[in-house]
């Protein structure tokens, strides 16, 4: 069984997948991650009647994003995995937003709002399920970053994108890395604005 962690955006998403079997949980945070995460995971496992040692491999959004999201995901994940020694495996944040596209051609930026009209983005076009990368993960002034690609589709997290289930196409189009539970640090992209 497989679990995925990620709390990078105002939204905290949990999912597991086993073979077909797949059920998540989604939660609209206000900045409390830090203070929900661990109760809502625990309150997740068991509603799924799943329990710690039914997991073999953890997934953790490893940015960009919230830096607190960041961390409290991270350190959950690593400590899961290293303690009960489980697998760590890490993902793109704008990439679990690229998931749900990922089986539709197309032009796309994947954004992450980082306020004061700052965003974390990834632009991409999407063409047969390969994603052929434009732009890393950047962070920049919006009117900056998007300037030369007003045709392309902006693409966010809001309740609506959840309903595809996108930590199903993270895991079918190999979108994570391997981590060390000692090493792993989440993707800090951002510089002080």
């Amino acid at each position: 069984m497989k679990l995925l962690i990620d709390s990078s955006t105002n939204y905290l998403y949990l999912s597991i997948i086993n073979g077909s079997y797949v059920k998540s949980f989604v939660r609209s945070g206000k900045n409390d991650h830090s203070e929900t995460l661990v109760d809502f995971l625990n309150k997740f496992l068991n509603e799924n009647n799943v329990k710690i040692d039914d997991i073999k491999e953890v997934y953790v959004g490893r940015g960009p994003g919230s830096y607190t999201g960041l961390r409290i995901a991270g350190t959950v994940g690593k400590v899961l995995a290293h303690i009960k020694n489980k697998k760590l495996y890490s993902f793109s944040s704008l990439d679990l937003i690229l998931a749900s596209k990922l089986e539709v051609n197309g032009s796309y930026i994947s954004r992450i709002d980082a306020k004061k009209n700052h965003s974390y983005y990834k632009i991409v076009n999407i063409e047969n399920n390969i994603l052929n990368v434009i732009v890393d993960e950047s962070f920049g002034k919006d009117e900056d970053a998007f300037k030369d690609y007003q045709d392309y589709e902006i693409l966010e997290m809001n309740e609506e994108f959840f309903e595809s289930n996108p930590f199903k196409n993270i895991i079918k189009y190999s979108l994570f890395k391997e981590e060390s539970t000692l090493d792993f640090t989440p993707n800090y992209i951002r510089s002080g604005i």
